[in-house]
């Protein structure tokens, strides 16, 4: 088996610090763009979190933490080609978010520390989603906020299908010529087969302790949007 659908982290890690550099330009592209739109969802989802600083986990080139605004933001991923991506996109835009080198499997955080958790398109990645979402309930306060954003098989067949021939037609084509990984463009969509939609997530977050406020099916069901409230001991 791919090592990276096993989630092997060093092979994940890997994988994301190798198209760090063409990352934001095939997400826009792979996208048509609706990952923008995506990403303003979540931004959204923090609404309903209280007072104080938010982490963006798997922070990659800093988009979401970029999006978020009258907040104290650290922005958190594995990979740091990809964080030295966000700095400069932060620096080009005076901005001030702190950059931390973090594994979601072991934060370096205090317990308690945030009002909020973002993740785009993150959680697929995890080596141990269960463990990983524990771990964010470690760092969030009570009633703190977890909003998750994923790619997902959809459940209608005609998108399913629009979907599948996208990926074929376009997705692994353009990422091997664009990107200095190709292969991880054949990952993506077999990531996406491999893991839970919205509702296996929302199942695993009520399991551990939160309460999930909003489960929402995006451009057709290909994205879903996740916001939980974490009420864990």
């Amino acid at each position: 088996m791919d090592p990276r659908l096993a989630r092997d982290p060093a092979a994940i890690r890997a994988m994301f610090s190798g198209v760090a550099p063409r990352y934001d330009l095939l997400n826009r592209l792979l996208s048509l763009r609706q990952d923008v739109r995506w990403r303003r969802r979540l931004v959204a989802a923090l609404s309903a979190a209280p007072r104080g600083p938010v982490l963006d986990l798997a922070a990659g080139t800093g988009d979401v933490a970029l999006a978020i605004r009258a907040r104290a933001v650290v922005g958190g991923d594995f990979s740091l080609p990809m964080l030295r991506v966000a700095g400069r996109k932060a620096r080009a835009l005076g901005r001030r978010v702190a950059w931390v080198a973090a594994d979601a499997l072991a934060l370096p955080f205090r317990g308690g520390a945030f009002a909020a958790v973002t993740i785009a398109f993150g959680v697929r990645n995890f080596a141990d989603l269960a463990f990983g979402f524990r771990e964010i309930g470690r760092v969030l306060a009570p009633g703190g906020i977890l909003g998750v954003l994923e790619l997902q098989r959809p459940a209608r067949p005609t998108v399913a299908a629009a979907m599948k021939a996208w990926n074929r037609a376009v997705v692994r084509p353009l990422g091997r010529l664009i990107s200095h990984d190709g292969d991880a463009y054949d990952y993506l969509p077999a990531s996406v087969d491999t893991f839970p939609d919205r509702l296996g997530i929302a199942a695993v977050l009520t399991g551990l302790g939160y309460a999930v406020l909003e489960g929402r099916d995006l451009s057709g069901g290909v994205a879903g949007l996740t916001v939980a409230r974490w009420e864990g001991a």
